[in-house]
């Protein structure tokens, strides 16, 4: 600091504050004070180094952290999300530097060219410099606070009980497990009734519906029928269209004539949609199935069903919803309400995919843990067949069973608004933590939207949540991670298009939300929502219904957001989108989806 003070000469300092009639002593003071300032400008680059090893040692501790079983204490989880946020604002920082450095090196490369310089000259400006010491410093003062907190809760490395280490390589028979031809144990007698009611002759268009809570397997049961050989050779048309809870009547109908044609449907008018959908199904014998049917409004029906009845006798519709109230307004031929499994069905589920691939060697004595397991289920398929895929990893150790029948107890005892969520939630801690990481993001998506695999790899890359092991492209890690994620039902494959897409169940799509409920907002026009700590909301999602204004002025509260993603994508100027003066002018994070 002295040769600094040399540099910048303290007599013409001195001579203001003798002025000001101020002592030598609070004068030096002030010097050094700006001195120490001045240095800290000078040296913002190497703060910001300091900070990107520092955030390198909070992604391992985060990453300790996860590895415990359960950490009840309210104040070490309030921990923890605190040196999380502070790792977001750290990223910011990070790529706030990036982005001036890379202007500025245009920009000086610019006038080189102009110049003829040979090398070009790259600075931060002093604005620049102020405003990266900031936060520097207010990053700095709370990492101080959080490594206290850290000393106080006595979170160190070494504590607790980890999770088993999951296998570095998927055995191929694995692979292929996973995207079998699978039937719904437990519904065989569902089946018969559907399909004996859909190759049924009939005069008019009967409508076959089934209806249950979400995770009971109607889409696995209507997938199951649909595939059946005996409905394949009855219809000389079979479509199959999945709904979001928001699908209006025109988009419906737009949908259905894509699925029906495989072809893109530019139409807009709900008239034209109508008459097209009516005039391609005219005199053929067609099997619809509409899965997830949400509206409960009578009319959405009446304006669906003209469009239906020009095809030849035989044709039916068969449906899927959550409400018993659509089911029984819009069926006519067969009403089925699909109940959860018995214990003994998702036994036979779990043990399907927990003793695949290394034998049935010791079985006799995990069997009885894996029918205790299979008994919290709550009756969900889904949750059978993902603790099962678990449940294989551990290649038939038994500790590792009745540990995990241990963690159901311990999380079946808190408080759940779906019963469900408990046995998906002991999945989701076994991943690794990159994985949490990218099944979180997915907290975004909204209910059913379908997604390219390549699509969500590049949005895990973009935001940094993969990374490259040195020895391959991050493309492929990032693909790895992405087919493990869909190996163990985090993902399921979309039947509405001949083309490979995917989306989140309903149950993985709330565990999702559940679990990043701190980190990611989804926003309706209708909604206020409140949140507690407004500044850790780093994902926000803006539902946009077809003729509502966006709700962009819901936003200005989440000034460290770093997504802002709008559903239907749709292409704006940025100029049109209000952001805030803290939000960065990035485009590339603006209907991706």
């Amino acid at each position: 600091m002295d040769w600094l003070s040399s540099m910048l000469g303290d007599r013409p300092l001195k001579s203001v504050f003798t002025a000001l009639g101020l002592p030598d002593k609070i004068g030096g003071a002030v010097i050094d004070a700006l001195c120490y300032r001045g240095v800290r400008l000078w040296n913002v680059e190497e703060e910001a180094d300091k900070l990107r090893r520092t955030k390198e040692r909070i992604r391992a501790v985060l990453e300790d952290a996860e590895q415990r079983r359960f950490i009840d204490h309210d104040s070490v989880r309030l921990w923890l999300r605190e040196l999380r946020a502070v790792a977001f604002d750290v990223d910011a920082l990070l790529d706030r530097l990036g982005t001036i450095t890379a202007v500025s090196r245009l920009a000086a490369a610019e006038q080189s060219r102009k110049r003829k310089r040979l090398w070009p000259s790259v600075e931060l400006g002093p604005r620049q410099r102020w405003e990266l010491d900031e936060k520097i410093a207010k990053i700095n003062e709370r990492l101080d606070e959080i490594n206290t907190g850290r000393k106080w809760y006595r979170l160190q490395a070494g504590d607790g009980t980890r999770a088993a280490s999951q296998p570095t390589q998927r055995p191929r028979f694995l692979e292929s497990a996973a995207h079998r031809d699978e039937r719904p144990i437990g519904r065989n007698e569902e089946k018969e009734q559907i399909v004996r009611a859909l190759v049924s002759d009939s005069a008019d268009m009967a409508v076959i519906s089934i209806w249950g809570t979400t995770g009971i397997g109607k889409t696995a049961l209507a997938q199951s029928v649909y595939k059946d050989p005996e409905v394949q050779n009855f219809f000389t048309d079979k479509i199959w269209v999945w709904l979001s809870d928001r699908c209006d009547i025109r988009k419906a109908t737009k949908m259905i004539i894509e699925a029906a044609t495989n072809q893109k449907c530019e139409l807009l008018s709900l008239d034209i949609l109508q008459q097209r959908l009516h005039d391609h199904l005219h005199k053929k014998q067609f099997l619809l199935v509409i899965d997830n049917l949400w509206a409960e409004s009578f009319q959405f029906w009446e304006f669906l069903r003209p469009s239906l009845t020009g095809g030849a006798e035989g044709s039916k519709v068969l449906i899927t919803t959550q409400h018993e109230k659509v089911s029984r307004m819009i069926s006519t031929n067969l009403n089925i309400h699909l109940k959860g499994l018995e214990d003994e069905e998702c036994w036979q589920i779990l043990k399907l995919y927990a003793f695949s691939g290394w034998g049935s060697r010791d079985q006799h004595d995990l069997e009885p843990i894996g029918r205790s397991i299979a008994s919290n289920c709550q009756g969900s398929p889904l949750a059978a067949k993902s603790l099962g895929l678990l449940l294989s990893d551990t290649h038939g150790d038994k500790e590792q069973w009745e540990n995990i029948l241990g963690e159901m107890q311990i999380l079946g005892d808190g408080e759940n608004t779906n019963s469900i969520l408990p046995s998906l939630q002991i999945s989701y801690q076994h991943l690794s933590y990159h994985l949490k990481q990218c099944f979180a993001f997915c907290s975004i998506l909204p209910p059913g939207v379908e997604f390219e695999k390549d699509e969500l790899v590049r949005l895990w890359i973009a935001d940094g949540l993969v990374k490259s092991n040195g020895r391959e492209r991050v493309e492929m890690e990032a693909g790895r991670c992405f087919d493990e994620l869909l190996w163990r039902s985090f993902f399921e494959t979309s039947r509405s298009f001949p083309d490979q897409k995917f989306r989140v169940p309903s149950l993985m799509l709330e565990l999702a939300q559940l679990v990043s409920k701190h980190e990611s907002l989804t926003l309706r026009p209708e909604d206020s929502p409140v949140v507690d700590h407004p500044e850790w909301i780093r994902y926000t999602t803006i539902l946009c219904p077809k003729d509502e204004p966006l709700a962009f002025d819901k936003i200005y509260r989440y000034e460290n957001s770093r997504l802002l993603k709008l559903c239907p994508a749709m292409k704006l100027p940025l100029n049109q989108i209000p952001l805030g003066p803290a939000y960065t002018s990035d485009t590339s994070t603006f209907g991706i989806l």
